[in-house]
C-alpha cells in the first residue's frame, strides 16, 4: 500500500511539474509541506543539459543540413581513425543523446558534436564539454557545417 502511494504521490507531482513547465529536479528540490523535508540532488552538468533541451531540439538536429557543430577533435597521424572513434565512444558515454560523429576530411579525421541552427547554442554545448572533458581543452571550438 505504502508504494501505490508512493508511486502516486511522484506521478502526480510529476504531472504537475511538466504542467507548470519547470524543472523536475527544482520541483524535487522544494521543502515538502508535510515533512518539511527536502531532496537534494547531485547530479552531472550534462544531466542539465538534457533536462533543458526540448523534444525538438532532438529531432531538428537530425535534419539540419546547415549550422553550427563543436569540433572535440581533429587530426590526420596514422593512429588519427582509432583516435577519432575513441573521442567519440567517450562523449557518447556522457551524452548519450547528443549528435556525435567522426568524420573523415581527407587527410584528417574529426569528431563533431551537435547539430544547431545557431552559434550561441553550440556555445553552450561548448561549455559543457570543457568542463566535462578537459583533457580536449585545446581542441574544442565551434565550427561551421553544410551538408
Amino acid at each position: 500500500m505504502k508504494k501505490a502511494i508512493l508511486l502516486a504521490t511522484f506521478f502526480v507531482s510529476g504531472m504537475t511539474v511538466f504542467a507548470q513547465n519547470v524543472s523536475i529536479i527544482e520541483d524535487l528540490s522544494q521543502k515538502d509541506e508535510a515533512s518539511g523535508a527536502t531532496v537534494v540532488v547531485h547530479q552531472s552538468q550534462s544531466i542539465d543539459y538534457l533536462l533543458n533541451k526540448t523534444n525538438t531540439d532532438f529531432s531538428s538536429a537530425n535534419t539540419l543540413k546547415k549550422g553550427w557543430s563543436v569540433q572535440v577533435f581533429s587530426e590526420n597521424s596514422q593512429s588519427a581513425k582509432d583516435e577519432a572513434f575513441a573521442v567519440e565512444n567517450k562523449i557518447l558515454k556522457k551524452l548519450p543523446y547528443e549528435n556525435v560523429r567522426v568524420e573523415r576530411f581527407s587527410p584528417f579525421w574529426k569528431v563533431r558534436v551537435g547539430k544547431f541552427q545557431t552559434s550561441s547554442e553550440a556555445q553552450e554545448l561548448k561549455e559543457l564539454l570543457l568542463k566535462e572533458f578537459p583533457e580536449l581543452k585545446g581542441n574544442i571550438y565551434i565550427v561551421k557545417f553544410n551538408e
